[in-house]
């Protein structure tokens, strides 16, 4: 997973911050839009009417997408976290479900620690015509994810958290929802590889 510099610290600088005055664990989320290109590659191109000439021509692969991971901001380890995914936005073939990680049971997350959760690409948040084309305009469905998660073990835990587990029920519970339209409007800086 690759996370650029500036995000990793705002994180953990919000993260500090906050497990100083969090004793529980809090799973938050997180988004990113990146605008990635790769490295340079050389090509020959046919000049001309006879094709015969060539002419090297250089060019960078643009990469456009939105990664969603999600952090332990608490200062309690978190454990036993499941996430519920509901709404109609999902990616495009042949990617169209958000990947294991939603249906995997995560054992446990350290404070400050960081989970790539998924991605969408530029043009999963399109609507295309049949047939495709051109986008005809950017999705209107959203996407809510819900962790649910226990504190870490301990006599205290154990004597507040007894009546949710006679339920069978996580003590916490964050809930995150994503709309296209939050991520529409001008690109990042590029970022070059």
């Amino acid at each position: 997973m690759e996370i650029s510099g500036s995000t990793a610290a705002g994180v953990f600088r919000v993260g500090l911050q906050v497990v100083s005055s969090h004793k529980k664990p809090m799973l938050e989320f997180y988004y990113e839009v990146r605008n990635r290109f790769g490295p340079e590659h050389e090509y020959e191109m046919p000049v001309g009417v006879s094709g015969k000439e060539t002419k090297t021509q250089k060019t960078r692969f643009q990469d456009i997408f939105i990664q969603f991971y999600v952090v332990n901001i608490g200062g309690n380890r978190a454990e036993n976290i499941e996430f519920e995914v509901s709404g109609k936005l999902q990616r495009n073939r042949p990617r169209e479900s958000l990947g294991e990680i939603m249906g995997t049971e995560i054992p446990q997350m350290a404070p400050g620690q960081i989970v790539h959760l998924f991605r969408f690409d530029d043009h999963d948040l399109n609507i295309y015509p049949e047939g495709g084309g051109k986008p005809l305009g950017i999705k209107a469905e959203k996407l809510r994810i819900v962790a649910k998660y226990n504190a870490s073990p301990s006599l205290l835990n154990w004597i507040f958290s007894i009546h949710r587990k006679i339920l069978r029920k996580k003590q916490y519970e964050s809930v995150f929802v994503f709309k296209p339209q939050m991520v529409c409007g001008d690109l990042p800086p590029a970022e070059y590889a």
